[in-house]
């Protein structure tokens, strides 16, 4: 089953837009967009199951400029 998550990215002194471009290149990343507050980027990404989200949150803090990565997986009733 094609499952949904938000990945919540700060940045360590990178500008934001150029690491969003790399953001959406990781496999599986659907949507990466620069937001103001307590996160620079939110990325939406799909996996089949769960199980993948693990190796995309991997690729996004291998990004240079990533300081961190919160996953946030989208639980549906």
């Amino acid at each position: 089953m094609l499952e949904t998550a938000y990945f919540l990215i700060s940045l360590d002194r990178k500008t934001p837009a150029e690491v969003a471009r790399h953001v959406r290149r990781v496999a599986g990343v659907i949507e990466a967009v620069v937001t103001m507050g307590e996160v620079d980027i939110i990325a939406v990404a799909q996996a089949d199951g769960t199980r993948g989200f693990p190796t995309i949150s991997t690729a996004l803090q291998q990004i240079e400029g990533v300081a961190k990565v919160v996953t946030c997986v989208v639980i549906r009733p």
